[in-house]
């Protein structure tokens, strides 16, 4: 027996050695040594990338072909499987390495019909924008073919081989862009489901009030109403569906002009919120060619070009406009022949599609059959939610050139390149802030505006062709500022223009709480430096808490049994200064109040299926909480679960109790609360949800965290997973326009998508914690201050 125990003590040592250094390989894979030469016999120059002390590479090519091959094969090297994940996304086969649960997803996106666009628009494309992304696809393959046996750990966990990379499949990434930027969708379906169900008066706080938002992106841009007599005016759409957690996204940039910076010449800042997981939306890159193209930035890992960021002349970066960019129409299906649906009086055919979907750990293919009205396709439920029949039309299948936009963005000079450049932004619209060396600002909105006939936010009748789209705004209809008199220009999600606008943008706009916070700091100082403005990026004040405290305390001081512990969290409201702070309480009792307010307030009238979508959708809870409070009443107050006929002021008070309650049996007593202990950022791994995986990769990561809903510098969460942010500004910069080395930016997490790279998550302390990053520009300066070195050749 002794023998025997000790012979399975040496196995089980042996095991865990064995497995310990199988791990460590496995985690390690791919992980590349950043001073070894590579050879790719397709190059015909050599290439050299310089990397900064954050693995922010530097390229210096000879020509496009060598450039973008480089990016190509730099982009795989550091994200490969993110880039893969991306691709898979978009063409609907997630249920082939994750299994069954993602069947309906796959189902969902495929009917989004994205890589069938991008097939189009490849065809369509100016050859000298399509020679990049051939070049590019060329060196991702290339790293492939290189690391067939040595693939990121990923790969071999799921246990599968990427393919090769194709030239159109980085133009599906503009449709996942701009699907992912839509906002609103569960939101108008909501309203759709609640029509019937609730009073006009509670539909009507759940919509935006613009009689009360008056602060516009551009508000000094004038219509002239004798070029649109012949126009139709437009409604709202409806969006459904969901890529990614139902989170808001939000973004801000704004520009001073020379009057009014230390420097005399114009800086730029820009920082795009989206979702915040590892590993981070963007890398960032340098491309260079001596004499013909340097331009640095952000990019989309899957696709070549700065997204934002600047080249030698110009800089720009982008919010999201919030524009309704897809309709929903109810069709009357033909009861002998549900492939039919009526149009015009007449039954017509749909478009039908079976489409195998292949799935982990099953021999065989499951097959789906889609529908597709000429509008697009066809939809029958919200989430848990069954619905009658709709059809969606989305601008994400129509002709599009964002890729082209980017292309040319990065050698534009001037404001005339720059605004024919942003033509191309079509699916995805923005609000594109701009500077330039020789000292001018502005901004320009794009996208494709369709012209819509119909009243209000509802899904369109679909039996007549009445709603249909029948054109779309001209960009130079657009709203736009160019050098305005006060020396700035800023944007934040909030609305564009004011109600002389012909056109109908969105019903879904930001409310103003950020960019007013902004527009106060941008006016509190005759002229800022990038000093002011790396300040302006990490502010924590919150505007909403200006405007919505002093109702709430009001309500709150009538009160005389609160408890020892409501009393301490009424003194802490009424000390605080407004600021999420990492040390203070009250920023936790007012978000709490609010969520439970929105609870308390109209879960009874929802029900719990509508209440699970409502309490999701962030924008729709913003839009509530302003309203209530902007009028000190609410059509929702009663409990209609309840006898007595409650007020507005006792749901009030109610949901500060509830709040304390709440708190207090999470954290303990009010005086061990901390904004910091209770409010974190939680970096995940898409693999990084399977416990073990995390444990033994360390995939993830949790962060105190300061801001947020509302601030500047936010860190958001959604109320049904309060306080777990999970979104956020997903890069800053800050370009000086008078000395580019003068610039900075930070990453939430870092340029590797490699947990066991350095360069995983090694900015995110900085980047909480309200620092930035040199970013040097200048061929002198990046060289100067590189850590590694690489060289690509052909030999």
């Amino acid at each position: 027996m002794k023998k025997i125990l000790k012979y399975l003590l040496i196995t089980l040592l042996l095991l865990l050695i064995g497995g310990y250094f199988y791990i460590q390989r496995v985690k390690k894979a791919a992980l590349p040594d950043y001073n070894k030469s590579v050879k790719i016999t397709a190059l015909t120059n050599q290439v050299k990338v310089y990397r900064d002390a954050h693995g922010v590479p530097h390229i210096v090519a000879q020509n496009e072909h060598d450039l973008y091959m480089a990016v190509g094969y730099l982009s795989a090297q550091d994200r490969l499987w993110q880039m893969d994940l991306l691709r898979r996304v978009t063409q609907g086969r997630l249920s082939e390495i994750f299994g069954k649960k993602l069947i309906d997803t796959d189902v969902l996106l495929r009917k989004l019909r994205m890589p069938e666009t991008s097939k189009k628009l490849y065809g369509k494309l100016d050859e000298k924008v399509k020679k990049p992304l051939d070049y590019f696809a060329q060196g991702v393959n290339s790293y492939i073919k290189d690391h067939k046996d040595d693939l990121p750990f990923e790969f071999k966990v799921l246990g599968y081989q990427p393919e090769n990379w194709r030239p159109q499949e980085s133009l599906n990434l503009v449709g996942f862009m701009a699907w992912n930027l839509e906002l609103g969708y569960k939101m108008e379906a909501l309203l759709q489901m609640l029509k019937g169900k609730v009073s006009p008066q509670q539909l009507a706080e759940l919509l935006p009030d613009y009689k009360v938002q008056k602060t516009y992106v551009y508000p000094s841009f004038h219509y002239p109403v004798k070029m649109v007599e012949d126009t139709v005016l437009v409604a709202a759409l409806n969006r459904i569906g969901s890529l990614a957690p139902d989170i808001f996204n939000g973004s801000n940039n704004w520009a001073v002009s020379g009057k009014k910076s230390t420097t005399g010449k114009p800086i730029f800042s820009n920082d795009m919120h989206l979702g915040l997981d590892i590993p981070g939306i963007w890398t960032r890159m340098q491309l260079t060619i001596p004499g013909k193209l340097n331009v640095t930035g952000v990019i989309l890992p899957g696709e070549p070009f700065v997204v934002a960021g600047h080249n030698t002349h110009i800089a720009w970066g982008m919010t999201n406009v919030m524009l309704d960019g897809a309709d929903f129409y109810i069709e009357t299906l033909n009861p002998k022949n549900q492939a039919q649906y009526k149009f015009n009086g007449q039954w017509r055919n749909m478009t039908v599609k079976k489409e195998k979907i292949y799935v982990k750990g099953q021999k065989e293919p499951i097959e789906k059959t889609l529908y597709f009205t000429h509008r697009g396709p066809i939809f029958t439920s919200f989430d848990d939610v069954k619905v009658m029949p709709v059809s969606m039309h989305w601008i994400g299948n129509e002709d599009s050139r964002e890729i082209e936009a980017l292309y040319r963005l990065s050698t534009a000079q001037n404001w005339s390149d720059f605004t024919q450049a942003i033509k191309g932004f079509k699916s995805v619209s923005q609000n594109i802030a701009y500077a330039d060396v020789a000292g001018n600002i502005g901004i320009h909105m794009t996208g494709r505006l369709p012209e819509r006939l119909a009243p209000g936010y509802l899904f369109y009748p679909g039996d007549t062709d009445k709603y249909d789209w029948k054109k779309y705004v001209p960009f130079d209809s657009l709203p736009f500022e160019y050098n305005p008199e006060r020396g700035f220009v800023s944007s934040a999600n909030n609305k564009s223009v004011d109600n002389s606008y012909p056109y109908y943008i969105t019903e879904w706009y930001d409310l103003p709480y950020r960019i007013k916070r902004i527009r106060q700091m941008l006016t509190a100082k005759d002229r800022l430096s990038t000093e002011d403005f790396r300040q302006m990026l990490f502010d924590h004040h919150s505007v909403q808490a200006d405007e919505i405290k002093p109702i709430l305390l009001k309500h709150l001081a009538q009160v005389k049994d609160f408890d020892a512990s409501e009393s301490a969290a009424f003194k802490d409201l009424q000390n605080w200064n407004n600021v999420y702070d990492l040390k203070q309480a009250a920023p936790a009792i007012f978000d709490q109040t609010l969520i439970d307010l929105i609870k308390n307030l109209v879960s009874d009238e929802m029900g719990q299926p509508i209440f699970k979508i409502f309490n999701a959708s962030l924008l729709s809870s913003k839009y509530l909480v302003s309203n209530v409070f902007e009028q000190d009443n609410s059509a929702w107050a009663d409990n209609i679960k309840t006898k007595e006929k409650e007020s507005f002021h006792q749901i009030v008070v109610q949901s500060f109790k509830d709040a304390v309650k709440d708190l207090k049996a999470k954290y303990g007593a009010v005086n061990q609360w901390h904004w910091g202990d209770i409010h974190h950022l939680k970096l995940v791994h898409p693999l990084g949800k399977v416990k073990i995986l995390d444990r033994v990769f360390d995939l993830n990561r949790t962060y105190p965290a300061p801001g947020g809903i509302n601030t500047v510098n936010p860190f958001t969460y959604p109320h049904n997973q309060a306080f777990d942010a999970n979104m956020g500004a997903s890069e800053k910069h800050i370009f000086n326009t008078a000395d580019w080395d003068g610039s900075y930016t930070i990453l939430p997490t870092g340029i590797s998508g490699n947990p066991a790279s350095p360069f995983y998550c090694d900015q995110t302390k900085d980047y909480i914690s309200g620092k930035v990053y040199p970013d040097y520009f200048t061929p002198q300066n990046f060289k100067k201050h590189a850590k590694f070195t690489t060289i690509f050749d052909n030999k």
